[in-house]
């Protein structure tokens, strides 16, 4: 037994490591598939990170829009608030300026009759200064809100504007005077950054005046009267025996 046991060959050894190889073979795929699923994978990720800038891009270009929104939106409420702010107060000067330009009117006046006088007194002297001194001012005065915006509106014998006049009465055109065009500024009126905040108060050229026609002379009383007039005296007293007269018995 011994001997028939030994002659008999010896039974091939099965690798264990190739027999689990292969089940993990099986398992796990081959090299080439584990290396496509890996760049699928990377495909996959690099498209979901191109897909995030993507969006990252868009919300910073709408973040950037709205703020320019922002700032547009805060600038023209700085530009409003300034505009609206100036306007107040500047209507609030205009009857400041009214007077100013009474004032130096009505020494101007005074003014010229101390001149007039040709007296070198020291009253008129006094007028004289206050006359100067109330000159600068105004002009001053129209300096400062100048630089504001503010403009006056050119009214005296221009043509008539109802967006920039108000007319309060209509005369007949005068000689040299045209139908619509202003005759006489009755209170100035101002423009404030192109906008109307006073409108110009005037008086209104309208159509000239007819003359009176005369009376015309009726022919009843005057050519009728002379006929009559002049027949009867033509004819004179009428001569005895004659048939305008009849003899008297």
């Amino acid at each position: 037994m011994n001997d028939s046991s030994q002659g008999e060959p010896p039974e091939p050894l099965v690798d264990a490591s190739g027999a689990n190889g292969a089940a993990d073979g099986d398992s796990t795929g081959s090299p080439e598939t584990e290396e496509r699923s890996g760049i699928e994978e990377l495909q996959d990720r690099i498209a979901a990170l191109n897909q995030e800038l993507t969006d990252a891009k868009d919300l910073a270009r709408r973040a950037q829009a709205d703020l320019a929104n922002v700032r547009r939106r805060a600038r023209n409420e700085r530009a409003e608030f300034r505009s609206r702010a100036t306007e107040e107060v500047c209507s609030a000067l205009l009857p400041v300026l009214d007077d100013l330009h009474r004032a130096a009117l009505e020494v101007e006046k005074t003014t010229g009759r101390w001149d007039a006088n040709g007296g070198e007194d020291p009253a008129g002297n006094v007028v004289r200064g206050l006359h100067e001194g109330i000159r600068l001012v105004l002009r001053r005065f129209q300096d400062t809100l100048k630089r504001q915006g503010l403009l006056e509106i050119e009214a005296d014998g221009a043509p008539f504007d109802p967006r920039l006049h108000e007319a309060v009465q209509e005369i007949p055109a005068g000689p040299g005077q045209r139908e619509g065009d202003v005759t006489e500024v009755l209170r100035r009126g101002y423009l404030l950054d192109g906008r109307v905040i006073r409108p110009a108060t005037v008086i209104v050229a309208g159509a000239p005046s007819e003359p009176a026609d005369r009376p015309e002379e009726t022919d009843e009383g005057g050519e009728d009267g002379s006929d009559q007039g002049d027949e009867e005296s033509s004819k004179g007293p009428a001569a005895p025996g004659s048939a305008a007269e009849p003899l008297s018995a």
